[in-house]
């Protein structure tokens, strides 16, 4: 019997508290690893022994039955310990959502869900490394002179593949049709570097993929959407780093408590004997907690909408899907910027002794910002205000 085969009956709150401890021990490594580019290979091994990355299989395919809320309650507590461990496991959530939208079929939903139940981890490779647009389709599946498939390409930013053991892949064919290709990582011809050199989210496993000639069994290849219409999967997984946003919105507030209990000290001025009685560092600490409050709230409350969407199995309803899409938008617009104020307002707690490069702080303030830059938060108000103003709906180029 495998860790899995033991928590298939854990409840949904039972693997929600699982996740504490690895939360924690990440919170107390992630200065250091953050500092130093340390891969978190355990922590991801660890998350997938608890059970929580098949919580929102449904019921009726084996797995808990968990909801939108559930994944991102646990996505902004992982978040709360690192940032990077929980974008990282963006893609194989977003895969496992995608596979309850209209995107899918049933035939892929008995296919990956009994995987994924028993422990299977799902990375991307999406971007294409050439072309005007990251989706510019230069990344082929075509039949060799033998009728064999074979997958080529190179992609950039493969968050969390490292981590993972198949990695989903789009890609066009030979008549410039979409498609999506899942391949193990360790299949000849797939090969994956972590040379992701960004200033913020350093150790998300994000990097390049290369797939020379890789052998594509028919069985491998999933039709995707034409992207003319809005889906619930993407709204999800705009929402999803909002969720980690919002996590670090909580890291920021527990660093603030944690450095003016024991670390900081008053200003020479001031006028309390110690920090933590010092009403401007305190204003700032409230100022901080609200905004970790506003942003989880912000994130759940977008959350149930998309649940309300999948309850009412609203997915192909267009007019639906946009206002779920805008609700998102919204969650994301505020919860960000909440977020980069938070993160800087965290040096006022504490003067100089702040920006001590030993305690790392000012990683939150670069993995928002690396995270904000995702989804240019201009376009998302954009978005939001010509759908309240004119009725038009969000475009659907995978970024709401």
């Amino acid at each position: 019997m495998t860790v899995l085969d033991e928590v298939d009956s854990l409840s949904v709150s039972d693997r929600l508290a699982a996740i504490t401890g690895i939360v924690d021990e990440l919170r107390a490594g992630d200065p250091i690893a953050e500092r130093d580019r340390v891969l978190q290979y355990d922590a991801i091994r660890a998350l997938r022994a608890t059970g929580v990355l098949n919580i929102r299989v449904p019921t009726r395919y084996g797995g808990p039955g968990g909801r939108v809320r559930d994944v991102l309650t646990a996505v902004i507590h992982i978040a709360s310990g690192s940032s990077n461990v929980a974008q990282a496991l963006r893609p194989h959530f977003g895969f496992v959502e995608r596979l309850l939208s209209n995107r899918a079929t049933e035939t892929e939903r008995q296919t990956w869900y009994p995987r994924i139940n028993v422990g299977l981890v799902v990375g991307n490779a999406v971007t294409d490394s050439v072309g005007r647009t990251p989706g510019s389709g230069a990344t082929t599946v075509l039949a060799d002179a033998d009728g064999v498939l074979r997958l080529n390409g190179v992609k950039f930013y493969s968050t969390g593949t490292l981590f993972t053991d198949v990695v989903a892949v789009s890609a066009v064919d030979a008549a410039g049709n979409d498609l999506q290709v899942i391949v193990p990582t360790d299949r000849a011809g797939v090969e994956l570097l972590d040379d992701w050199d960004g200033f913020g989210q350093r150790t998300t496993a994000t990097g390049t993929s290369r797939f020379t000639d890789v052998l594509v069994h028919p069985d491998e290849v999933t039709t995707v959407s034409s992207g003319k219409f809005l889906g619930h999967g993407t709204a999800f997984l705009q929402l999803y780093l909002a969720a980690v946003t919002a996590g670090i919105a909580a890291a920021v507030r527990n660093d603030a408590v944690e450095f003016v209990r024991h670390r900081a000290r008053p200003a020479a001025h001031s006028v309390a004997e110690t920090a933590a009685r010092d009403p401007f560092v305190l204003r700032a600490v409230g100022e901080i907690t609200a905004s970790a409050a506003a942003a989880e709230t912000l994130v759940l409350a977008a959350a149930d909408a998309l649940d309300a969407l999948v309850d009412s199995n609203s997915q192909v309803d267009a007019d639906a899907v946009a206002q779920a899409a805008v609700t998102v938008a919204q969650a994301q617009l505020v919860t960000e910027r909440l977020t980069i104020a938070a993160a800087e307002r965290l040096f006022d707690t504490g003067g100089a002794s702040a920006t001590a490069r030993k305690l790392n702080l000012d990683r939150h303030w670069r993995n928002a910002r690396a995270i904000g830059s995702h989804s240019p938060l201009d376009y998302k108000a954009h978005a939001v205000g010509d759908y309240v103003v004119n009725g038009t709906p969000p475009p659907a180029s995978g970024y709401f």
